[in-house]
């Protein structure tokens, strides 16, 4: 299992983050972490632990590139059980990187890293609405990626 150190100001923001929960705690309201600020943390954090290019100009599907010009999907969740999720029509990237965050331990499981392909392939062929691949699929497949088709870790 590869895990990345969230940075200081991820877990500086999750601590003020459980000090808004605490405080409004009487409220019910979950003030959950989700939908695009997990995705887009996510993107900054394979970004720095893979040396990606992210997209200047956001291209359904595709968020980075390799160095080598290799287009790469980036997904994210901050739940302990969860996959990541798909809409029907976005581009296909070559690779694909899956993070798990856990806000609490300060870090990033990548729960899959090799081509998109093999994931896609667990994707029904037309559906509406939004498709969550259970997390043990994912992880089903990363143990059947080989080295040589996975993404190189960029040197601390």
């Amino acid at each position: 299992m590869s895990l990345i150190k969230l940075p200081a100001a991820v877990t500086a923001f999750c601590q003020a983050h459980s000090a808004l929960q605490a405080h409004f705690s009487a409220t019910g309201l979950a003030f959950t972490l989700d939908g695009k600020l997990v995705g887009d943390i996510g993107e900054a954090l394979a970004a720095e632990a893979f040396d990606l290019v992210l997209c200047e100009r956001r291209t359904k599907g595709v968020d980075a590139h390799t160095r080598d010009g290799r287009s790469v999907q980036i997904k994210a969740t901050g739940g302990a059980k969860t996959g990541p999720a798909f809409t029907p029509g976005e581009g296909v990237a070559e690779q694909l990187l899956f993070l798990r965050l856990d806000f609490k331990s300060g870090l990033a499981e990548v729960a899959y890293n090799g081509p998109e392909a093999p994931i896609r392939a667990l994707l029904p062929a037309v559906w509406t609405g939004t498709k969550v691949i259970p997390l043990a699929k994912m992880r089903a497949e990363d143990a059947k990626v080989s080295a040589d088709r996975r993404l190189i870790r960029a040197p601390d």
